[in-house]
């Protein structure tokens, strides 16, 4: 149901009975290898009915666009392959603003940059770009126009610190991306993990090589807000942008009004903060940055919200991430009837309904318009 909610619109298990084949003998399967039913069979034979009977909704392209892209790149990728201390850096930030997002309760896309045309992108209302180390100037400029067409550019530090064949840019960031965001680097250092851990830091090879952990404080439109600094801090000149995030004195993110859209560049990797040394500031922080850019968020409430749509019905995914039960009422104004996909009882008084769901379960509601219970 939470893939349903993220646009899938068909299940495949990979397996009915028990797998036969080495290495995975006997692995996760509906049924065992012997026999006709189990529990998880009938429970995916229910739900795949349930999904059936609203074959409209769930068996075509009806996810609602979200305002949000993560964007990726293979050359930076293949870049980090290469890198014997840190090759897992872009995965780790990735994956961490994703889980930023969800959180945060805002759905997102995944796009690949390089094969996207303005129009592909100014389809979003935020690009959030993770570690872009290495960066063509062909893809710079078509950022640069994105942000000047309207879009918010979320960067993170060291963007184009090496062209996309590897080659250090001079001032060590890409020529079109300083510009674009209005800065020249002061300086670029590795920064210790909080308690001195070693999640991916590598061994210090001289006394002083490395800053002491810190968080960075707001200014600006994140003022009252901090993130805390991960693998790197890179700080920056202002040549004709605003400070957003400082530490002491030092600037270290900051952003830039460009054309009809702004550039927000981030000093450090904010997206690692999503899976390690997690804390709620820098949640908060990344909701008030996204607000900053005008994404909505779809629902304010604990549990998360997806949706799919088509003429005159709606089913609402909700899913509770949290570890205990969660109960909230729901706004259905305008909807003639809600009714539950499985069937499960819904207490509904006017324009409000009332919905429990477990930890780390998922509810579906199917509302429905021009028609009456």
């Amino acid at each position: 149901l939470v893939a349903s909610g993220s646009g899938v619109t068909a299940i495949s298990f990979w397996v009915t009975r028990a797998e036969i084949m080495s290495p995975e003998v006997n692995g996760f399967s509906l049924l065992d290898s012997e026999g006709e039913t189990t529990p998880r069979y009938e429970e995916a034979a229910r739900i795949g009915k349930a999904l059936n009977r609203y074959h409209e909704l769930f068996g075509m392209n009806t996810w609602q666009a979200p305002e949000v892209a993560i964007a990726v790149n293979e050359w930076n990728y293949q870049f980090f392959q290469t890198m014997s201390n840190g090759s897992g850096h872009l995965a780790y930030s990735l994956r961490g603003w994703h889980r930023l997002l969800w959180e945060a309760g805002i759905p997102l896309d995944f796009v690949e940059i390089s094969g996207l045309g303005e129009a592909d992108l100014s389809a979003y209302k935020a690009l959030i770009l993770p570690f872009p180390y290495a960066l063509s100037e062909e893809i710079a400029e078509r950022l640069k126009a994105y942000v000047e067409n309207g879009g918010n550019l979320i960067c993170e530090a060291a963007p184009g610190r090496v062209t996309h064949y590897c080659q250090a840019n001079r001032g060590e960031m890409s020529p079109a991306m300083r510009a674009l965001f209005g800065v020249n680097q002061q300086s670029y250092t590795v920064i210790r993990e909080p308690g001195d851990g070693m999640r991916w830091t590598p061994a210090e090879r001289t006394w002083g090589e490395f800053l002491d952990a810190a968080w960075l404080e707001g200014a600006n439109d994140l003022a009252g807000k901090r993130a805390r600094a991960n693998v790197i801090l890179q700080t920056f000149e202002c040549v004709d942008s605003l400070p957003i995030l400082q530490d002491g004195d030092r600037v270290c993110g900051v952003c830039r009004r460009a054309g009809r859209g702004s550039a927000w560049l981030l000093g450090t990797c904010l997206g690692h903060n999503g899976t390690a040394y997690r804390d709620k500031d820098t949640r908060l922080l990344v909701k008030s940055l996204l607000a900053n850019c005008g994404v909505r968020i779809p629902h304010q409430g604990k549990l998360l919200l997806r949706r799919r749509a088509i003429e005159n019905q709606e089913a609402w995914i909700l899913t509770n991430p949290a570890a205990e039960r969660i109960e909230e009422t729901i706004d259905v104004s305008g909807w003639t009837v809600v009714e539950d996909l499985l069937g499960e009882r819904l207490e509904r008084s006017g324009s409000k309904v009332k919905i429990s769901i477990d930890s780390l379960d998922v509810r579906v509601l199917i509302l429905t318009k021009g028609q009456t219970e």
